[in-house]
């Protein structure tokens, strides 16, 4: 039986990669621990952001708001909470399509909050959540995730700069793959489904 994720085991699987000694906690007091701490927050947010997992994936109807009136679209949207990244903003019917309808994030001053703003009338958006909880993390995310803070931790522990280079290239590497692999399945379903519709119009 595999073993959960934990938080300790991901920074671990960074530290090998890069020669470091392991952690026993994330409050071991260890320069690799302290180091990692400081930087977790922005390398997941930017790991999550890099792809649209689908572990993190959300699809959900936007919430009109009045409170900021858009200069050159019809109408305003609350901003998600904990969104890192949006993919699409479309209406229900076409949110599976693979091309987002069009919008635009605006800075609302009176407020200091975000809004999405577009012609949509009901909008629906589908956005990657900043997922916190490791147990959720697929492995093949752990892998990247690993990857991305072995290379922001490369030079404040190492000191080098050529190995947080690596690290970032095997990081985008993986994202790539990622990529391939997703499109590789979105074009098998929708093989799958021209054949269906073929099945289903010979009766």
């Amino acid at each position: 039986m595999a073993s959960a994720v934990t938080q300790v085991g991901i920074v671990n699987l960074a530290l090998s990669h890069i020669g470091q000694k392991a952690i026993t906690s994330m409050t071991d007091g260890s320069v690799q621990q302290v180091e990692t701490s400081k930087i977790w927050d922005f390398v997941l947010r930017e790991a999550l952001r890099a792809f649209n997992w689908g572990f993190a994936k959300v699809q959900a109807a936007l919430t009109a708001t009045t409170a900021y009136t858009p200069v050159v679209y019809s109408y305003a949207y609350v901003y998600p909470a904990n969104c890192v990244a949006i993919r699409k903003v479309n209406d229900e019917a076409n949110l599976d399509n693979a091309i987002s309808g069009k919008y635009e994030v605006m800075y609302d001053i009176t407020n200091t909050l975000q809004r999405i703003v577009t012609d949509i009338k009901t909008a629906y958006i589908e956005y990657t959540y900043l997922v916190e909880t490791v147990t959720l993390f697929d492995s093949y995310f752990v892998s990247t995730l690993a990857r991305r803070l072995a290379a922001e931790l490369a030079i404040p522990l190492n000191g080098d700069k050529e190995m947080a280079k690596e690290q970032i290239a095997v990081f985008n590497t993986l994202i790539s793959e990622a990529e391939r692999h997703n499109a590789s399945e979105s074009h098998e379903a929708h093989e799958g489904n021209e054949k269906s519709e073929i099945i289903d119009a010979r009766g």
